[in-house]
């Protein structure tokens, strides 16, 4: 016992903004909110899945104050109910649709349950959007989503499918993996998202046995977007197909955050975060995020050099490769638009090599 209250404790909501100034650490707090409040501008909170899970687990144990300390999930409540009423638009939306419709209505439900008793003043904001879900239970995956929402998250979706298909088939090591991971990219997406090659630069790093926090960065980053959610290497396509999904979402979460801050939501200025549990997504986040600059959130890529990385030859050469690809095909990208629908059939024809590959 004495040990599962140590976990409880240690066990805190975390608070991502994917997009930040250029200089200088910034924090989700009631002063920022207030500040926020001053100047017209609303405070969005994105829920990633896992707090909804928390949450839909507090909701099952009674939805007693010990169970929020218990899924960390006390220093979220605290956050919320030291700010004004209407002053964070709580957001559970996009983690939603990453769930089996039956079980996304279950999640909701609870979620509702559980402000009704520990943030009252958080229900029901004037610009919320009822949805009712109605479908699968299980086996729920990026075929089951609207073409739209197939659409929206095809680029990583294909991104880390082939990120996998490279690492399990590619007899390369290191750099050559990741120029294998490139081609592909450019002849199938004809797309270069710096998001998902900053990712690739990490999977397919061999670190130096004495550059330890790389090895462990590169670790978590590969749980994410090549290992079951168990740890373990994928045995056939269906796996590989639930890794990729999963890790889109997620990418897709920070970008989403990004176009609020640049958008707005009907007419008023955001300043958008994400609440999550995932410590791996918040660590990625501090290695490479975007920075607000000329009003836009998503459009200028920011990635924080480690010192382990002057110890290793690998990482100029990812870097150099990717500037080279990525100036080469500045005309090319000011020229044409992205056919986002047509990401789809590309999306399908990689999910196809994946069988191929995983399930032969």
């Amino acid at each position: 016992m004495k040990n599962k209250k140590l976990i409880s404790q240690n066990v805190r909501t975390l608070f991502i903004k994917p997009s930040r100034p250029i200089v200088g650490d910034i924090k989700l707090d009631p002063v920022r909110v207030a500040r926020n409040i001053a100047s017209g501008v609303e405070t969005s909170l994105a829920l990633d899945t896992n707090i909804l899970i928390s949450i839909e687990k507090v909701v099952k144990n009674g939805n007693k104050w010990s169970s929020v300390k218990m899924q960390g999930l006390h220093n979220f409540v605290k956050l919320l109910e030291k700010c004004p009423s209407g002053s964070i638009c709580i957001s559970p939306g996009l983690a939603l649709n990453e769930m089996p419709p039956e079980l996304a209505q279950q999640a909701l439900d609870a979620f509702e349950e559980f402000c009704s008793v520990h943030l009252p003043g958080f229900r029901d904001t004037p610009n919320c959007t009822r949805v009712k879900y109605n479908g699968k239970k299980e086996n729920y995956g990026y075929l089951d989503l609207s073409l739209d929402g197939q659409a929206t998250i095809a680029l990583p979706f294909i991104s880390i499918l082939f990120l996998n298909l490279v690492d399990k088939k590619s007899s390369s090591k290191s750099f050559g993996k990741f120029k294998e991971y490139f081609d592909l990219i450019e002849s199938k997406i004809d797309v270069l998202s710096a998001t998902e090659i900053e990712i690739a630069k990490y999977c397919f790093a061999e670190p130096p046995a004495d550059c330890r926090e790389t090895i462990e960065l590169r670790k978590q980053i590969r749980h994410n977007f090549l290992k079951t959610s168990d740890g373990k290497a994928p045995k056939n396509s269906d796996e590989v197909l639930a890794i990729a999904f999963n890790g889109a979402c997620d990418i897709i979460l920070l970008h989403s955050a990004n176009l609020l801050d640049t958008n707005g939501l009907d007419g008023v200025e955001q300043d958008s975060w994400i609440a999550t549990k995932d410590k791996k997504l918040v660590d990625f986040c501090n290695i490479f995020h975007h920075v607000n600059h000329d009003g836009e959130a998503g459009k200028y890529a920011a990635r924080t050099e480690h010192p382990e990385h002057a110890k290793d030859p690998y990482w100029m050469q990812v870097d150099t490769e990717f500037k080279l690809r990525h100036f080469r095909r500045l005309a090319h990208h000011v020229d044409r638009e992205t056919d986002i629908i047509g990401m789809v059939d590309v999306a399908k024809d990689a999910m196809r090599e994946i069988e191929q590959a995983f399930d032969s």
